[in-house]
């Protein structure tokens, strides 16, 4: 009864809106990468050091939007690297990406002492908070208008939702972008040049990664920390993987981790379990949707073995 009791609070609700933000700016930096045919591992590490850039200048310059600029301006920058890495060096970019996050993981350490003295977070100097923005008379409807005193990013996380929507259907890049993941070949034997393509892929994918980085230090908490990202790039990319490359389904399975990050945290006030084992909540449900994701697309493989069998011994 306590739990359904929490899971239906708007504090829980808002708590979990809240934890969705930065998974969906993840996810909407896969998507975009995986259509482009990119496996994009450096999501991680790119909000890492975003994160800690876009905190620094924020508290440096007085300026949330100096803060933001300059967070999405290093997220780009680490999908031009990936793309250097892919296209000029000809390494494979799943390699690349390891090898960006493991640097990113030192480097936010390295960066941070250099700057403020510390190697565990920002406490010395604070961010510059984002704005939220509250809707007069809409904000005061019950559950509803929780969606309307949100965080300024996370109504830019929803745009971007429909932005990415529109340009993969409607757009020239965004065909071009599906028709290299699909197909590179024959994407360049009609004139497509696959490395512009991916490479403005991985620099649309380095602005989500960035803004999802800055609203982790600069909304969420208003400092920053070695360990704040947690694994939420990796669990944006699972999210992807489960929309199937829809943008719509792939904000509804963000949300479904972004609840149970929220599960994990509301729950240690309120449930006698201990809370180690709480947390690990979203990296098991990460677990168990791959796995189910898995099984579904191998039952399809397998159906459609089948069906080519039934019509080869039919002919």
């Amino acid at each position: 009864m306590k739990i359904l009791q929490m899971i239906a609070s708007e504090e829980f609700i808002f708590t979990s809106l809240s934890l969705t933000i930065p998974i969906l700016f993840a996810a909407m930096a896969a998507l975009v990468s995986t259509k482009a045919g990119i496996s994009n591992i450096n999501i991680e590490g790119s909000m890492s050091i975003s994160a800690l850039v876009g905190a620094l200048i924020s508290f440096y310059c007085k300026s949330w939007i100096l803060g933001c600029v300059a967070g999405i301006a290093t997220g780009v920058i680490m999908g031009m690297i990936l793309s250097y890495c892919a296209h000029k060096l000809k390494t494979d970019s799943i390699l690349a990406g390891i090898a960006l996050n493991i640097f990113a993981t030192g480097f936010v350490v390295f960066l941070m002492y250099a700057v403020v003295g510390s190697k565990g977070d920002t406490t010395d100097a604070p961010s510059t908070q984002v704005p939220y923005l509250n809707v007069p008379y809409l904000e005061d409807i019950p559950f509803i208008g929780i969606l309307f005193r949100q965080n300024l990013l996370f109504y830019v996380v929803i745009m971007s939702v429909a932005i990415v929507a529109f340009m993969l259907k409607r757009t020239k890049l965004g065909l071009r972008i599906k028709s290299v993941g699909y197909n590179s070949i024959a994407a360049r034997s009609v004139g497509v040049n696959n490395e512009l393509t991916q490479f403005y892929a991985l620099i649309i994918a380095g602005i989500f990664a960035g803004l999802g980085g800055v609203f982790l230090s600069m909304s969420y908490l208003s400092t920053f920390n070695s360990g704040m990202v947690a694994g939420r790039g990796f669990i944006g990319l699972a999210a992807e993987a489960m929309g199937a490359g829809n943008p719509w389904l792939v904000m509804l399975f963000s949300y479904l981790f972004g609840a149970v990050s929220a599960f994990s945290i509301e729950a240690q006030t309120r449930l006698n379990v201990p809370y180690e084992l709480l947390n690990t909540l979203p990296y098991l449900m990460t677990i168990i949707a791959l796995i189910l994701y898995s099984m579904k697309n191998n039952t399809k493989v397998k159906i459609v073995k089948e069906v080519k069998k039934d019509e080869s011994m039919g002919k």
